[in-house]
């Protein structure tokens, strides 16, 4: 019999958290969760094709999913301390724009993502987004303006340490599905950081949150006042959130 997925699921992020506190691994359970939720699905998503009469299957759902389930376990091997090769995003992209390309010659549904919208605009080069993979900027010189981004699956990293930030209010959005998000502010900055999680670990300077629907707002005491300020917003749906500042 099958063990159900919510009492497997609790367990064990139960033993997960037991080793965790007895020091016997380094990593919580969080650090895990996502890129195994990415495989169960994409396991999931197969074992129905699998089940659909040769008439229902899909050659687009099939490498999609196998797609998704390899980034799971891409994501999830490092986590435990397998090494994997580093994936070169810029031979990766074309590629798969190449894959759904001629996917498309081929009849079969085509899975759809809606994305909730929020009051930022997409305009103009500070508006990043992607659907599978990774968005780092920084540690090296680059200039901060207001920027607008969007990850599905995969990590966001933002280094602002050696940014140049312009004397104004400059707006952070970052949203997305499942993954991590880390932001790193230089010392001094004034900045206001409201981040919200649907279930992972958040973490906002010295304050953390763990489970379900946590939600964090906080500011530095100049913040109102200062000429040169962050205004920062993290919504995010399942992994880890991390906003630190430099000392």
């Amino acid at each position: 019999m099958n063990l159900p997925l919510l009492p497997a699921v609790l367990i064990g992020l139960g033993v997960g958290f037991l080793l965790h506190n007895l020091n016997i691994i380094s990593f919580t359970p969080w650090a895990l969760l996502w890129p195994g939720l990415i495989i169960y699905v994409g396991l999931s998503q197969l074992r129905d094709l699998k089940r659909r009469p040769s008439s229902g299957q899909s050659s687009k759902e099939l490498v999609f999913w196998l797609i998704v389930t390899t980034l799971g376990f891409y994501l999830l091997l490092p986590r435990i301390g397998v090494l994997v090769p580093t994936l070169p995003w810029k031979i990766v992209w074309p590629a798969l724009l190449i894959i759904l390309g001629v996917l498309k010659l081929f009849p079969g549904k085509q899975p759809v993502f809606i994305f909730k919208k929020t009051g930022f605009t997409k305009q103009g080069p500070h508006y990043k987004s992607s659907f599978v993979g990774e968005i780092r900027k920084g540690p090296s010189n680059w200039v901060l303006d207001d920027l607008y981004v969007r990850q599905a699956i995969g990590s966001v990293s933002l280094d602002l340490t050696q940014a140049i930030i312009p004397e104004r209010e400059v707006e952070l959005y970052v949203s997305g599905y499942v993954g991590d998000v880390s932001i790193y502010l230089p010392p001094g900055l004034d900045f206001r950081a409201e981040c919200s999680l649907g279930l992972g670990d958040l973490t906002v300077l010295e304050h953390n949150e763990s489970g379900s629907q946590k939600y964090i707002v906080t500011e530095t005491t100049g913040y109102a006042q200062a000429a040169r300020r962050l205004n920062i917003q993290v919504h995010w749906k399942i992994g880890d959130v991390r906003v630190r500042q430099i000392q």
